[in-house]
């Protein structure tokens, strides 16, 4: 098998000398070369090894190079195919353009030519590896926000719910006890007060119950690098003619941190931001130390917020736009808390808005 750390070129010729000749040039640039002179032997390696890229000529007895070309991008239409010719048909060359050639050669050619063209398919072959690569990790990053994202929410949800169902059951439970201690209360009466007690009682032991359980899932934290975090964060950015600036701290910015958590409090603010501005807007994204505190400031050149919302817009339920549940800032202050952390935001309307996130660059586990 081929080794995953050099280039293979399948070269395909029905004349002997030309494979020789071929195959002695590319392994002397360090290629590995797998050579065939019969259709039947280039369909088996394309099955059993990883192929770079095809060199092939065109006119062959078993097999057209144009009709091996389209067979081959049947099998991996990501393989460069490059075609050697001693004819400069127009047809041809516009039947092989249309099927996907990588690029034509013009027999008799020059060494330079071969590995020329080579070269320019294999860095073709390996940024669509790469791309592939990055559009696998990116859907892996945004389905892990997504979960992330979504587990959060509900207990945020979960939780402000339950406070808001254990305030008036303290409230009713605490009336009930005092209108139930009087004694001039009808005794009927005063056992309905009772009653009414009891299952206020036991809605608040619920609620108690169930603020513990959601607050005991406990997130692993780890001293690392928030730069890091900052990071990897831009792939996800659609960029949308907004300009991306960084300006990241040269030296190592280690705070305690819980790594996904964090990842989507960030991106949650930069999808915002990226949301708010219109085409040709800058985002600027920086981090560094002010004595015993680590920053991260989020600024963006966007319309801004009203100054009448700015001091509800970490409520739960509060939003400012015409879809959404309200629940992404609040979310990214609960991250920002679970952190240790303070979370401020300053903004004009007209210019653009700031959140300033601040932590403790050290701290002791609760």
């Amino acid at each position: 098998m081929i080794s995953n750390n050099q280039n293979s070129i399948l070269v395909v010729d029905d004349d002997p000398s030309v494979l020789d000749s071929i195959s002695l040039l590319l392994n002397k640039y360090g290629y590995i070369v797998i050579s065939c002179e019969r259709a039947k032997d280039v369909f088996n390696a394309l099955q059993e090894e990883k192929i770079d890229v095809v060199l092939s000529d065109v006119k062959m007895p078993e097999i057209t190079g144009i009709e091996l070309l389209e067979k081959i991008h049947t099998i991996n239409s990501d393989i460069p195919v490059i075609l050697m010719t001693a004819y400069t048909d127009f047809n041809i060359t516009v039947d092989a353009i249309k099927k996907g050639v990588f690029d034509f050669i013009i027999k008799p050619y020059q060494p330079e030519q071969i590995l020329h063209s080579v070269d320019k398919a294999v860095k073709y072959k390996n940024l669509l590896e790469m791309e592939k690569s990055y559009k696998h990790l990116l859907e892996e990053f945004n389905r892990e926000i997504e979960t992330l994202v979504s587990e959060r929410t509900m207990n945020l949800m979960a939780l402000t719910i339950a406070d808001r169902v254990r305030n008036p059951a303290m409230v009713i439970g605490s009336k009930a006890k005092k209108m139930a201690e009087k004694k001039d209360m009808p005794e009927d009466f005063r056992k309905d007060l009772l009653c009414i007690l009891e299952e206020t009682e036991k809605l608040q032991a619920m609620v108690k119950d169930f603020h513990n359980l959601l607050k005991s899932r406990k997130s692993k934290f780890s001293y690392d690098d928030i730069n890091e975090v900052v990071e990897s964060v831009a792939p996800a950015v659609e960029t949308r003619d907004v300009t991306l600036v960084f300006n990241l701290s040269e030296q190592p910015l280690r705070i305690n941190m819980e790594k996904d958590l964090l990842r989507v409090a960030i991106s949650l603010l930069v999808k915002n931001a990226m949301e708010a501005m219109p085409e040709n807007g800058r985002l600027t994204i920086e981090t560094g130390q002010e004595e015993e505190e680590v920053f991260l400031r989020i600024s963006d050149t966007g319309p801004g917020i009203p100054a009448n919302s700015l001091e509800n817009i970490f409520e739960p339920f509060f939003s400012t736009k015409k879809r959404g549940f309200g629940m992404g800032l609040p979310l990214v202050k609960q991250i920002v808390s679970e952190h240790l952390g303070k979370i401020s935001v300053k903004s004009e309307e007209g210019k653009g808005t700031t959140f300033s996130l601040t932590f403790p660059s050290r701290w002791k586990d609760r």
